[in-house]
């Protein structure tokens, strides 16, 4: 079986994240922003949903 490895949609995603506020270099972004695919989805790979307030 071949690993689907899919585009990560940033422009989704990371308004959607919890961590979004946090700056490009700190090292939970630089770990999404490092990793332009993932397998099976198009999540990046720290992505945390925020929590509604």
């Amino acid at each position: 079986m071949e690993d689907i490895y899919k585009e990560v949609y940033f422009d989704k995603y990371c308004r959607t994240c919890k961590y979004e506020k946090l700056p490009e270099n700190d090292d939970t972004c630089h770990e999404c922003l490092n990793n332009p695919v993932n397998l099976y989805s198009h999540k990046p790979v720290s992505w945390k949903e925020k929590e509604n307030t």
